[in-house]
């Protein structure tokens, strides 16, 4: 019974529908907190490459513009790619008891998506949307496209799958074990009582 559950939920009795899908792919690619995680992201990791930047003051920005393009491009073909295919690549936390449980159930299932009977299978529009950023970067960047470009970039862009389905799996204790640190320890040290 606990291998069944690990290894497949039942399907949703809803399906993903293309309004449903439009408003994740918004939220996913325009929504305020995702650009602004770009803009963090890629301020962070300026700091650290400010001496392989010929033209510094053009650096960021050039930078800044690749990452959001980079995501547009992803989220874009995934949206298409997800319709026709009718693939649910969210995310969701799997409800699963133990924390073993949980990470297997997280690992196992970061390259999958729903397919339209419910059933995992292989993301294809995930894939697709990997490959079409990986592309557009190259292109942005002035480099040709080759096969170790290509594998090279997929390969990185594809581990982060993982960290996205552990992220997914562990946000809802994430976020409680961070309320309840700042409800005991950091709000009564700053004077705000309890």
């Amino acid at each position: 019974m606990a291998t069944a559950s690990l290894w497949g939920q039942a399907a949703d009795s809803n399906e993903y529908g293309l309004q449903e899908r439009w408003n994740n792919y918004l939220e996913r690619t325009y929504s305020w907190q995702r650009i602004g995680g770009a803009v963090a992201e890629t301020a962070f990791a300026d700091t650290f490459r400010l001496d392989k930047c010929g033209r510094p003051p053009y650096c960021f920005p050039h930078h800044l513009g690749g990452a959001l393009m980079r995501r547009t491009a992803r989220t874009s073909m995934e949206f298409g790619v997800g319709a026709l295919l009718k693939e649910d690549i969210r995310r969701k936390p799997s409800g699963l008891p133990g924390f073993r449980q949980r990470i297997v159930f997280a690992l196992v299932h970061a390259p999958l998506a729903k397919g339209p009977d419910g059933e995992w299978r292989p993301a294809y529009s995930r894939f697709a949307g990997t490959l079409g950023a990986v592309a557009v970067e190259d292109a942005w960047r002035g480099h040709p496209l080759s096969t170790r470009c290509i594998a090279t970039s997929f390969a990185w862009s594809a581990s982060s799958y993982f960290q996205d389905a552990l992220y997914a799996e562990f946000e809802p204790d994430m976020k409680r074990i961070g309320r309840r640190i700042w409800q005991n320890r950091i709000r009564p040290a700053l004077g705000f009582g309890r």
